[in-house]
């Protein structure tokens, strides 16, 4: 499996201290789609946690992931929000739903790993990487 850069790392970490204790937040960047961070639950025993991040529009009375990426997150800071060298993100699931394209490179059964496909996995480390860039470029760490 592999894991966010430490840039990537670092930005979806603002994005989680920016959530704070809540379940899920909406960020409004003008002139681009609103992104949504939301807590899905625990893996692993509840020593990781899984959040899904994601832009959508609305499309006939429906909500349209463009795209919606999940992560399994292992956040080893400790009260330093810092050291973002001790998180692991990554990625298991991709979907751009106006396109009906949906990819799970990671299978849990009750939280825990089943299965992963390294090589589909990898593809999404590589469109996260670029993809939590293009975020931080959009404005939405910005307070």
């Amino acid at each position: 499996m592999k894991t966010l850069d430490l840039k990537s790392t670092e930005i979806f970490c603002l994005l989680l201290d920016r959530m704070g204790e809540k379940q899920h937040l909406k960020i409004e960047s003008e002139p681009y789609m609103p992104l949504t961070i939301e807590r899905l639950g625990d893996a692993y025993g509840g020593q990781a946690a899984l959040y899904s991040l994601c832009h959508y529009y609305e499309q006939n009375g429906d909500l349209m992931a463009d795209p919606e990426m999940c992560f399994v997150v292992v956040d080893g800071r400790t009260t330093e929000k810092s050291g973002f060298e001790n998180v692991q993100v990554t990625p298991y699931y991709f979907a751009q739903a106006n396109l009906g394209y949906y990819e799970q490179s990671i299978v849990f059964d009750n939280g825990i790993m089943k299965s992963c496909n390294d090589e589909v996995q990898h593809g999404q480390t590589e469109f996260a990487d670029i993809w939590l860039r293009n975020i931080k470029g959009q404005g939405f760490l910005e307070i």
